[in-house]
């Protein structure tokens, strides 16, 4: 688990309306001014047709966790 991980989105619209993607990104070098070894995965949503509920989901989850361990450790 990757607590209190602020959302920061970028969205991409080149498909027209309702088009485009979101990412996830988290840097393992947060403090360098370049090269700030970033791993990035999409980001898709689920929602219950019933009530609303809305899940995130990201790919690429392992490689996120391994960049937000290695930024915790500097």
């Amino acid at each position: 688990m990757i607590p209190n991980l602020p959302i920061i989105v970028e969205v991409v619209t080149g498909g027209g309306p309702g088009g485009g993607s979101a990412t996830v990104k988290i840097a393992g070098a947060p403090e360098a001014w370049f090269a700030k070894d970033i791993a990035s995965g999409d980001l898709t949503v689920s929602i219950c047709g019933e009530c609303g509920h809305a899940e995130l989901h990201v790919n690429n989850v392992a490689a996120l966790c391994e960049k937000y361990v290695k930024s915790q450790k500097l």
